[in-house]
């Protein structure tokens, strides 16, 4: 968060207008680099991906212009939308964070401050395929965030998404190209996991089996180093 907070003000509208650009900070410290893509429309508001920490999870940020009196409602999170692809409600955000709050834990997942917010986008492990969000806003045109507003009704603002992918590419450390063959392999994988923990619930006769399944699925994924038929194989012996 702190590293965010320190490049709100290190935006170059005049640069960004033409599209995304690429933003180092080196920590004064630890003369570590830190990368962010950001893109800002002629409203002066802006739109920011980032990992907040080296191989750690990737965040976005969207922020209204100082110059601008609005300021983003606290009760309702912004949406944001790619060209044709659903709506993307941070709203789930919101409530992942507060729940995880709930339960203990101190990570955020959603903050919000007037002029801006900040959300988890991906978990950040490429061996684990990107968030589709992040491939939506690196393969599209267009994008539009609606901000609702304290005083009633809600606004839309613009940002292109030309050289996204190559801004969020360097950035974030991956590649600007996106293998769909692998992203599908991923998900695939993902869902055979999935099938396999509604499996354990649907075989469930006692808190036991259903602890000892679990147990078993993670033996499995853990073994099958990515590999679906390995999985399967492990698991459904």
């Amino acid at each position: 968060m702190r590293f965010l907070i320190l490049f709100l003000g290190l935006a170059v509208q005049s640069a960004a207008l033409a599209g995304w650009t690429v933003e180092s900070h080196t920590d004064a410290m630890t003369d570590e680099v830190k990368k962010k893509a950001t893109v800002t429309n002629d409203l002066g508001n802006s739109f920011t991906i980032y990992r907040i920490a080296p191989g750690g999870e990737v965040w976005g940020n969207f922020a209204l212009s100082e110059r601008m009196v609005d300021q983003v409602d606290w009760r309702d999170p912004p949406i944001f939308r790619v060209d044709k692809h659903e709506p993307h409600d941070l709203e789930d955000e919101k409530k992942l964070d507060a729940l995880l709050k709930k339960l203990g834990d101190s990570g955020d997942v959603y903050k919000w401050e007037p002029k801006w917010v900040n959300f988890s986008m991906w978990h950040g492990d490429p061996d684990e395929g990107i968030a589709p969000v992040l491939v939506e806003i690196m393969e599209g045109s267009k994008l539009i965030v609606r901000y609702h507003l304290g005083t009633g009704g809600y606004k839309d603002t613009t940002f292109t998404l030309k050289g996204s992918a190559d801004a969020i590419a360097e950035a974030v450390g991956i590649s600007p190209t996106v293998d769909h063959a692998e992203q599908q392999r991923v998900q695939a994988f993902k869902n055979a996991v999935l099938e396999a923990s509604d499996q354990c619930k649907q075989d469930m006769t006692s808190m036991s089996d259903f602890k000892a399944c679990m147990m078993k699925r993670i033996k499995c994924v853990k073994q099958a180093d990515q590999d679906i038929q390995v999985f399967k194989s492990c698991f459904y012996d």
